[in-house]
């Protein structure tokens, strides 16, 4: 059974790469749930597994858009300040004093549970963002240009990305859209940047736990992302992404349902 699971995380690897290299985003938020159910690491400690992926993938699917200038580094610096300041407070201050146990009734809820159910809202709400953003094109004059806003959402993504170990790229692509004005095209090479820094940040942050890590398991599963992102580059000039974000946006949001049961029946311990 265990042989099973790992074959299984190995082969959705292959799924998180492949969203990240045709859309840019997305296929983070996948690695933290594989880490945890099926390949049976805490999420505490899983967060770590999924920030080296993450900064791999980003790293290698960003040094293109760098060499190319596609990326604009006023408006890249301008989201990653906050981002890494958020990120530090979350990875410092706010996990390690999360309780390792809320009572609740007659039962209690852990810290694990805690953070999966977190990560299952975050899920479903990338979901809806995912489909939304495909039925609505045509939206970005109702936001208007402000560096404060620009500022407040490099926050929250790098609240995101201390929390549950996310890349917040469903999060930073269409904010760079509405805010900034910029392409589609600038505004994925911005957040694959945006998000090698932030999770490389947030991996080194928390350095003292990196020996705890299964370096095999991740290795091997960092690699086989790493094809499929090769994959996803090659199918991106082929493929309209609009139909794929429609698809990946129901996946994701029935991998939010599946984790939010999963820890709803923990929890009432059916």
């Amino acid at each position: 059974m265990m042989e099973l699971s790992l074959i299984l995380g190995y082969t959705l690897a292959i799924a998180v790469g492949l969203t990240m290299g045709i859309m840019g985003s997305g296929g983070s938020i996948l690695t933290l749930p594989i880490f945890v159910y099926l390949f049976h690491i805490e999420p505490i400690q899983a967060l770590d597994y999924s920030l080296f992926t993450i900064s791999i993938i980003s790293l290698i699917g960003s040094i293109g858009h760098v060499f190319k200038k596609e990326i604009d580094f006023k408006t890249t610096t301008l989201f990653i300040l906050p981002s890494l300041l958020a990120v530090y407070i979350t990875k410092q201050y706010i996990l390690p004093n999360i309780p390792n146990s809320i009572p609740i009734n007659q039962s209690t809820i852990s810290k694990d549970q805690i953070i999966m159910s977190f990560f299952s809202v975050l899920i479903l709400v990338s979901a809806f963002v995912m489909l939304k953003r495909n039925n609505n094109n045509n939206n970005s004059g109702r936001v208007r240009n402000t560096i404060a806003h620009l500022i407040t959402i490099g926050f929250i993504t790098g609240l995101l990305t201390g929390l549950v170990g996310a890349g917040g790229g469903f999060i930073i692509v269409p904010s760079l859209v509405l805010l900034m004005k910029i392409n589609i095209k600038q505004a994925t090479a911005a957040s694959l940047f945006i998000i090698t820094i932030n999770a490389t940040f947030g991996l080194l942050s928390n350095f003292r736990h990196l020996d705890q890590i299964n370096w095999a398991i991740l290795i091997i599963f960092t690699g086989i992302t790493l094809i499929g992102l090769m994959i996803g580059f090659q199918l991106k000039t082929k493929l309209k992404p609009e139909n794929l974000k429609v698809v990946f946006g129901y996946f994701l949001g029935a991998i939010g349902i599946a984790i939010a049961g999963t820890e709803i029946s923990q929890f009432i311990n059916l």
